[in-house]
């Protein structure tokens, strides 16, 4: 059963006392985002009250159907959070009207084009041991002149930054996040790339303001250019060489990199080569999908529309992502939710935040980074 909302759209000014050192005097604020979503589809999830029996006839104690797609995500939660967005996507077949609806229930413009083959479905199994097994579409095949429509309308938006997420559909060129990046770049506007595999690979090359791969999408792309290899499975090791890949990924493309790394916190490094590291908050982990998602609105609604720092729009997003997976299945957070975590982290009532020196991590002899932060904490007894 979805929550009841509080239909008054707030967003980070109701934290109380911020810190005098959150703003970035230096970043625009109230700048428009437009998000594109090139596979859009309904995400189905079926819940099992026992394990599931491949093969045999397993039968659904109750069913979920909500937005399936990594922009429509992004867009949901950049209005809740009181920024001025833009929603472009295909449409079209059985579910094409339903996938918008997701978006224009929450007052946002959706700018569509209707496509013969019509939008994917996206089918989750979860049964009563918490196992989840995926059927996804591959989504299209969009014919060009399909194509050629929604690109001439995403083109002619007016907004300050372009969100490209999600996954490349047939019918679609791989190099598209490419092109969209080099127009953007060319007219004065902000990227905000969240994809992987070639995708990603090809986009980059445009050099977007912003990229958040996970690890795994950090270590493909790693592997795939050459850059560096396969992250070790020791968990100094491993947080030392995700730290190097951001820096040199960073670096070498102009863009800041933020992996997020579940549990285990996020990296952020800009192209200067600073570091910022955040641990996630300690929560009862319920529902994961849309995690990533909900952690990038939280950065680039901060950092875009607040105008904040990249340390005070990583605490953000870090806020964001716990008030997501504390909730059921695909259900995406308030932005009350969001305050109060971050509230939780600057403010912490239970919590004594402690400054651990450089010497005393693992991150000792990696100069010449400009390590600006590291944020630890221990519980108070």
């Amino acid at each position: 059963m979805r929550r009841e909302r509080n239909l008054k759209i707030k967003d980070f000014s109701g934290i109380p006392e911020l810190p005098d050192d959150c703003i970035d005097e230096a970043m625009p604020k109230k700048q428009k985002f437009a998000v594109l979503s090139l596979n859009p589809g309904i995400d189905r999830a079926l819940y099992l009250p026992s394990p599931m029996e491949a093969g045999s006839l397993n039968r659904a104690a109750r069913s979920v159907t909500t937005q399936g797609s990594k922009g429509a995500n992004v867009a949901i939660m950049l209005h809740r959070l009181g920024c001025e967005v833009e929603y472009y996507a295909f449409s079209g077949g059985e579910f094409g009207e339903l996938c918008d609806s997701f978006l224009t229930r929450e007052g946002i413009k959706v700018n569509s084009v209707e496509t013969l083959c019509g939008v994917r479905m996206n089918t989750k199994v979860i049964d009563s041991e918490c196992v989840c097994t995926e059927l996804n579409e591959r989504g299209g095949v969009f014919s060009p002149p399909e194509t050629a429509a929604l690109t001439e309308m995403f083109m002619a938006t007016d907004a300050d930054v372009l969100c490209l997420c999600g996954s490349i559909p047939q019918g679609v060129e791989k190099d598209v996040y490419k092109v969209f990046t080099q127009f953007a770049k060319s007219t004065g506007k902000r990227v905000v790339l969240d994809c992987d595999g070639e995708a990603l690979k090809l986009g980059l090359e445009a050099s977007p303001d912003i990229i958040k791969p996970n690890e795994y999408e950090l270590e493909n792309l790693g592997v795939s250019t050459g850059m560096f290899e396969k992250f070790s499975t020791d968990p100094e090791d491993r947080l030392r060489e995700v730290t190097e890949a951001c820096v040199k990924v960073a670096k070498r493309y102009g863009t800041t990199v933020i992996c997020t790394r579940g549990a285990e916190g996020a990296v952020h490094a800009n192209p200067k080569g600073e570091v910022i590291f955040r641990e996630s908050m300690k929560v009862r982990l319920l529902g994961f999908s849309g995690a990533g998602d909900t952690f990038l609105s939280g950065y680039i609604a901060a950092r875009f529309d607040k105008g904040f720092t990249e340390e005070y729009s990583l605490i953000c997003a870090t806020a964001a992502g716990a008030a997501k997976v504390v909730l059921e299945g695909t259900e995406l957070p308030e932005a009350t939710d969001i305050d109060e975590a971050i509230d939780d982290i600057i403010y912490p009532k239970n919590k004594e935040l402690k400054e651990i020196p450089i010497e005393e991590t693992i991150l000792e002899g990696i100069e010449p980074w400009n390590i600006k932060k590291i944020c630890h904490s221990k519980i108070k007894k």
